[in-house]
């Protein structure tokens, strides 16, 4: 890796053999790709499996919320601990316990013992380790490189994500096709342990203590709250991402009932609209490691909640005879989806005091995670009344709206943003 790291390469990619140069970067890559193709082999199973037991879009939209309402419970508590502790022993915490989950789910599908409901339990247990998860997940990246190599960790975290959601969806796929959805967990399972293993070979980074907090978590964490609503730049990124996050994200949750019942094609169809969009977030993540700095990243993101939004619209107005122009269209929701959501924590992350880092995070993961969680809920009901086109047409014109209003405060917003953080401090403790 010494070898890569004095290679010569253009703009962004330069940046990137530094980044891998470092060892325990590296380890981490490998378990986080890993653990998120097991995390998407799981997501297409539990997906399945709901439709299965229900042949519901309501239970779609119930299990989605199920996965993700916990991250809107806790995810501003979750941040303030991050703050308080050290966040990479609660990250090897709140993976061994996924993997735990893993195996418990892969036992009742093989025994068939598990039914919606035990399911949704199963899935508000999965989705309170996630919530205390994401914070220190985050968290430990910058740690790892530092801010300068920052945009490019985050793009490559990116690009790892979304080649997961290529390749996840696949093997998730094929898996309950040809074996059931009991080897589905069980493989995710695998991929899990493999993560579990690759952060106990990690050198914690050395961070020096944070100073002992005499206020109470909430007040802790309602500082953190205060924090981004008083930054100009973080606050109105976080605005974005809470719209585009509510009203395009679900859409992915959808894909069960418009595999099945619109396009016609049932688990493999779901795989195909799963890979096509893995494939279009794996070219935008490619695209992200081509910017090596801040400056235009606000503008980036931005123009791609227009593409997102309209390509969403053309793919929901497709019909069964044009499945694979559906396909070309949502790589091109997920080539749009990433660049936006890359740039957006990119900026955060860079923008935010490092005293605050854990608490904006944690805000960033509720909102992540939350927004997409209430949006497949009203989705799914709306879609039991209006059918599974009509909610998905109007949340892309929401964020349609939302971009003719963010636009003329393009540069405001790239001040605020594309610049240096201030030091510790910003939140007293």
């Amino acid at each position: 890796m010494k070898l890569l790291a004095g290679l010569k390469m253009p703009g962004g990619f330069s940046m990137l053999w530094r980044t891998l140069s470092i060892r325990d970067y590296r380890l981490y890559v490998i378990g986080n790709f890993t653990s998120y193709t097991g995390l998407w082999v799981q997501r297409v199973a539990i997906g399945w499996l709901a439709w299965q037991l229900t042949d519901s879009p309501a239970w779609l939209g119930v299990i989605a919320f199920a996965d993700q309402f916990p991250t809107i419970l806790l995810g501003l508590f979750a941040g303030a601990l991050t703050d308080r502790m050290d966040y990479f022993k609660l990250l090897r915490i709140t993976q061994a316990l996924s993997l735990v989950y893993s195996c418990i789910m892969a036992v009742l599908a093989f025994t068939g013992w598990i039914d919606i409901w035990s399911l949704l339990a199963l899935t508000l247990f999965r989705g309170t380790i996630v919530a205390f998860n994401r914070p220190s997940r985050m968290t430990v990246i910058y740690h790892l490189v530092g801010r300068d190599l920052l945009p490019s960790a985050v793009s490559f975290n990116a690009l790892i994500f979304n080649s997961s959601r290529f390749i996840g969806p696949a093997i998730g796929g094929a898996i309950i096709v040809f074996a059931g959805t009991g080897w589905a967990f069980a493989v995710g399972a695998m991929m899990f342990l493999v993560f579990t293993i690759c952060l106990r070979l990690m050198n914690a980074p050395v961070m020096p203590e944070p100073e002992p907090s005499h206020k109470s978590i909430m007040a802790d964490s309602l500082e953190g709250l205060r924090y981004l609503l008083a930054h100009p730049g973080i606050r109105m990124q976080m605005a974005l991402l809470t719209t585009t996050s509510m009203f395009a994200r679900p859409l992915t949750d959808m894909f069960p009932g418009f595999a099945d019942e619109v396009f016609g094609n049932g688990a493999h169809g779901l795989a195909l609209l799963q890979s096509a969009q893995g494939i279009g977030a794996m070219a935008g993540g490619a695209v992200m490691l081509s910017y090596s700095r801040l400056k235009g990243l606000t503008r980036l993101t931005l123009s791609n909640i227009l593409v997102m939004s309209l390509t969403t619209i053309a793919f929901t107005l497709t019909g069964a005879d044009l499945f694979w122009l559906a396909c070309i269209l949502i790589g091109g929701v997920g080539y749009a989806l990433t660049v936006q959501n890359t740039s957006n924590q990119t900026l955060i992350q860079s923008a935010v005091s490092p005293d605050m880092r854990g608490r904006v995070l944690g805000l960033y993961g509720l909102v992540a995670r939350g927004g997409p969680a209430l949006g497949a809920l009203l989705m799914g009901i709306a879609a039991e009344h209006f059918g599974l086109r009509a909610p998905v047409i109007f949340g892309a014109a929401l964020c349609i709206l939302l971009w003719i209003w963010a636009w003329p405060r393009r540069n405001a917003l790239a001040a605020a943003l594309e610049v240096d953080p201030p030091e510790a401090g910003g939140g007293a403790r």
